[in-house]
């Protein structure tokens, strides 16, 4: 190699090579399963990357030869979660244990009381071996599913005793003590981080005017988080926030095997599994997945 590989902590500069770096280890196994390759621009990506690196900058590293960074891997601890985002290596530098060692740095310390949690491509036996090797094992699959409901095949609707209600962007002392419910801690900095004039926030009501969920839609297609407090909601909040706020092209949801209903559900309404599927994996289960939705693959 030209130069010796040096770890740092990243720095806002540092986002550009991770996106590449994202987009070409995604590339090398898509293509030799003659799957379609990611687009090189990732505006979402971006955004994920520059958040994480705002509320978790200690857990946010990359490695490098010269000026060329060639690995990355950011963590975001909430509560007693440590959650693995990202963790990539350009094709030509794997092997050598780049990856173990970025994961060393971004460990917590101590273990002890801690979750360890990450989301992880199916498709990627190594990773995974690696991950499990920590105690991070597979628990959960993960699909995602695209597409648009078909009017003649309606997704379950809301009771009749539960309304929507627009809620502001960023969450607020009800969504927090629903987070502490299903997931053991909050995070308002990922509410505040779901703050776009493209999406849509909806608080769930009972008769009472109690809060029984939340759910955020976007304009540009991707559903999620969505938190309720009975598992039979799932499925009707799914198709509230399907029906209700109108994309620019699919809709895109990722759906736990934990939520049968609301993947059958929206199955039979017209959606369509995209892809192989992610797996959940932890170290101790740290979320009510029959009633908690997450952000994304890459934040709890």
């Amino acid at each position: 190699m030209s130069s010796e590989l040096a770890y740092r902590p990243a720095t806002p500069d540092d986002l550009a090579a991770c996106e590449r770096i994202w987009v070409v280890g995604i590339n090398d196994y898509l293509r030799p399963m003659n799957l379609p390759a990611v687009p090189d621009d990732n505006p979402g990506l971006r955004r994920l990357h520059a958040h994480t690196l705002a509320t978790d900058p200690e857990r946010f590293w990359v490695a490098a030869r010269g000026d060329r960074v060639v690995a990355f891997g950011s963590a975001v601890e909430r509560g007693r979660l440590w959650f693995l985002s990202m963790l990539f290596v350009e094709p030509a530098e794997q092997g050598g244990g780049v990856g173990r060692e970025l994961l060393r740095r971004m460990l917590p310390r101590p273990l002890d009381g801690r979750v360890l949690g990450t989301a992880t491509d199916s498709a990627q036996p190594v990773s995974n071996a690696l991950y499990a090797s920590l105690g991070i094992g597979p628990q959960l699959p993960l699909f995602d599913l695209i597409g648009r409901p078909r009017p003649d095949r309606p997704l379950p609707a809301l009771p009749g005793d539960v309304r929507a209600v627009p809620l502001a962007l960023g969450g607020g002392p009800e969504l927090d003590a629903l987070d502490r419910e299903l997931l053991g801690f909050e995070h308002p900095q990922d509410h505040a981080f779901l703050h776009d004039p493209d999406r849509r926030a909806f608080g769930y009501r009972d008769g009472g005017g109690r809060l029984v969920g939340y759910g955020y839609a976007s304009v540009a297609g991707g559903i999620g988080p969505i938190a309720v407090r009975d598992r039979s909601l799932m499925a009707p909040v799914v198709g509230h926030l399907l029906r209700t706020v109108e994309p620019r092209g699919a809709s895109t949801v990722w759906l736990s095997g934990a939520q049968g209903e609301a993947l059958a559900a929206s199955l039979a309404a017209g959606l369509r599994i995209d892809g192989f599927p992610l797996l959940l994996c932890w170290s101790r289960p740290f979320a009510d997945f029959e009633r908690y939705l997450p952000i994304s693959p890459g934040l709890p």
